[in-house]
């Protein structure tokens, strides 16, 4: 059963978050509402050093003492539907994370729709983790994660850098990502009620702002209908009552089934991308799982990089800024 805890913080949701996803809801709503949520989870003081630097004409921030670099490294891409960003947020729990793992973490300020629809976001992901792999940081532990709309960017640019023939990480952690933009998962109309945080309406809304309703079926877009072969391990997080539950339950059935280790955790009753709510018991206990995972594969005997065959990479609309094949 859900911690008192979380009880309260499903109750909480259901009456403040989930009444917000209506027809006709504006981006600036969405972000008034995000900021609003980043100062009341974030408002103790920043305990943890940060650095805010630009990686391939991407903004990102350094999070951890720099000397951590030579233990690994946690390229963290946070979610918000594409088109929000709570940095406070973010930075708390990834600081968390990360020293859980005894790691330095990249966390990526990736370009948000609608101003930058797909594949902005996508391209500025995959070029951050270019200029890793070609400074040396698969040379050392890597390990990449990301929640909701963070971990489909996780696992689209692990297929992107699959197919693009680069070193894979050593592993990557999503939690309660979104895998299938099609909408085609049962959960989305099962835990329709179940959910504390969104409704049917919100997945009208969001992917709405990423991209058009015909390219929802793309690999790059929905991930859950990519190639799964030769991506490194993967941990799965979800909630028992999340809309998007078999984003995750149907995308490790797809892992394991194309020959990549995968892993689930389905936590019961908590609401989605429930590790950033740091007052829950359930949180800190998710954080050390993930945490566990990512250190039992850093720390196995690094071998030379290989890639299985695959068949030919994505593709992708091009982007005013950023292609994908410029990258």
């Amino acid at each position: 059963m859900p911690s008192l805890r979380a009880r309260l913080t499903n109750a909480f949701l259901r009456r403040t978050v989930k009444p917000m996803w209506k027809p006709g809801l504006d981006v600036p709503r969405i972000r008034a509402m995000a900021a609003r949520m980043d100062a009341r989870i974030a408002r103790k003081p920043r305990a943890f050093p940060v650095e805010d630097t630009t990686i391939a004409g991407v903004h990102a921030t350094w999070i951890g003492e720099p000397a951590l670099a030579a233990k690994g490294t946690l390229l963290y891409l946070h979610g918000g539907g594409w088109s929000v960003h709570l940095p406070a947020t973010f930075q708390r729990f990834v600081a968390s994370l990360a020293a859980a793992a005894g790691l330095r973490a990249l966390l990526v300020d990736y370009r948000l729709a609608p101003e930058h629809p797909f594949p902005a976001a996508i391209d500025d992901c995959f070029a951050v983790y270019r200029w890793l792999v070609d400074n040396g940081y698969t040379q050392r532990p890597l390990a990449v994660a990301g929640d909701s709309a963070g971990g489909n960017l996780t696992l689209v640019t692990l297929m992107r850098a699959r197919d693009g023939r680069l070193p894979m990480p050593d592993c990557a952690a999503v939690l309660s990502p979104a895998t299938d933009l099609t909408l085609s998962g049962p959960s989305v109309r099962y835990n329709a009620k179940a959910d504390p945080m969104f409704s049917l309406a919100a997945a009208d809304v969001l992917p709405d702002l990423y991209c058009t309703a015909a390219l929802r079926a793309n690999p790059l877009v929905s991930p859950l209908f990519g190639n799964w072969a030769a991506l490194p391990p993967l941990l799965f997080h979800a909630g028992s009552t999340e809309a998007l539950l078999d984003d995750s339950v149907r995308a490790h059935d797809r892992a394991r089934q194309a020959g990549t280790s995968a892993e689930i955790e389905v936590w019961l009753g908590l609401p989605h991308v429930f590790h950033v709510f740091h007052w829950l018991p359930e949180a800190r206990q998710g954080t050390r799982a993930v945490a566990d995972f990512i250190v039992s594969h850093c720390a196995r005997p690094r071998a030379a990089p290989t890639v299985a065959p695959v068949p030919p990479p994505m593709t992708a609309e091009p982007s005013p800024a950023v292609t994908a094949g410029s990258l």
